[in-house]
């Protein structure tokens, strides 16, 4: 059996993009795993401009004109066997829908991940045009898929809302730990310190709730530090809200980071934070955990079952907002004053281990494939 991830882009993993990061990852560990794997990217330009890669990957040119692929996309799907699966990585992709239906036409059975896509507050985001775009061209594509992969609680159950169908799975996204970096023992940190990584999108991270609740924090007495790390359409103006919050000296934005020195930045902190109004699964809090770092998120990432079963964060319950995160910060502040912080990080690593496996989520996936 032939296996083809295939995303927008070239899955460049030492980038911001959690999709292509997530199709990366797959192919490498599937193709560890012994599989026939390759990985297909519709990009902008053919240049292989990334880190050497295991796997085979091919490109094509992403097209001007929507309504038509790449003659070489076109040409390879039609030299694949049968016994080929796709997965498909991404939703509300023009692209998608016109390689499904040639996949369809050729035999071609595939899979496809949504990363969030479907979620409640994904599909709010642009409305009437996701609305009329999901009834005329992806619904068919879901119904059509041999399964579709959700990653997180809310997107499952809200995919109800747009269509039901009964070949939906849960599975989660995974975590490598042998792709962490050996970092120097840590240096305690004079003040409780805070950390968020990932990309300065306000909509989808709730930033703006977690500025305001930092802030809250602080005038309640509290001596901390907010870092952040990623970039973005939203930074200069979240930037410009710390100061007009009167936090602008507390509050860091160290911009894009990568690699080692992304995961240098992110073991600083002594809490990870995500407070997102809507995810599908962020890798972001799995290096966090990974790295030992106990996490404080909010219900919209997804996580926070997972740091309820094995006690290794600050999961808050209920609507997202500053007060309730600024809740969940003094509960963190209690806790690393009575340096119980420790277990909590010790218990976040072990549930990346048992939990988020890439090998374990991989292999239920090729079950899939096989059916």
């Amino acid at each position: 059996m032939k296996i083809i991830h295939t995303v927008l882009g070239k899955a460049n993993p030492e980038r911001m993009n959690g999709v292509n990061k997530v199709a990366y990852q797959l192919a490498k560990t599937q193709h560890e795993m012994g599989h026939d794997v390759s990985l297909w990217g519709i990009a902008n330009s053919l240049e292989h401009n990334y880190p050497p890669r295991p796997f085979k990957t091919e490109l094509f040119l992403q097209t001007a004109n929507k309504l038509r692929l790449d003659a070489e996309l076109v040409a390879a799907v039609k030299a694949l066997p049968k016994a080929a699966v796709v997965h498909l990585h991404g939703a509300f992709i023009p692209e998608f829908y016109l390689l499904t239906r040639l996949l369809r036409k050729q035999g071609i059975n595939y899979l496809l991940t949504s990363h969030g896509a479907f979620s409640g507050l994904a599909m709010k985001k642009g409305k009437l045009r996701k609305q009329f775009y999901f009834t005329f061209l992806e619904k068919t594509l879901v119904r059509q898929a041999k399964a579709v992969q959700l990653l997180g609680d809310l997107e499952y159950s809200h995919l109800d809302n747009l269509t039901k169908i009964e070949h939906k799975v849960l599975i989660p996204n995974g975590m490598e730990l042998g792709d962490l970096p050996v970092l120097p023992d840590r240096t305690a940190n004079p003040i409780l310190t805070f950390g968020f990584c990932g990309r300065m999108d306000n909509y989808y991270k709730g930033l703006d709730f977690l500025l305001r609740a930092f802030s809250l924090f602080l005038k309640k007495g509290h001596q901390a530090r907010l870092e952040l790390i990623g970039d973005g359409e939203d930074r200069s103006m979240l930037e410009q809200l710390a100061e007009e919050l009167g936090i602008g000296g507390q509050v860091v934005f160290y911009g894009a980071k990568y690699g080692e020195e992304k995961f240098q930045l992110m073991a600083k902190a002594d809490v990870f934070v995500h407070t997102s109004r809507s995810e599908g699964f962020p890798m972001s809090v799995l290096e966090a955990a990974a790295l030992g770092l106990p996490c404080l998120t909010s219900e919209g990432t997804n996580v926070n079952r997972y740091l309820r079963q094995y006690d290794a964060g600050f999961p808050m319950d209920g609507p997202l907002d500053e007060h309730r995160i600024c809740e969940a910060m003094e509960k963190a502040a209690l806790f690393y004053k009575d340096g119980r912080l420790k277990q909590l990080g010790e218990n976040a690593n072990r549930m990346v281990k048992t939990a988020f496996d890439w090998r374990k989520i991989s292999e239920e996936l090729v079950a899939i494939y096989s059916r």
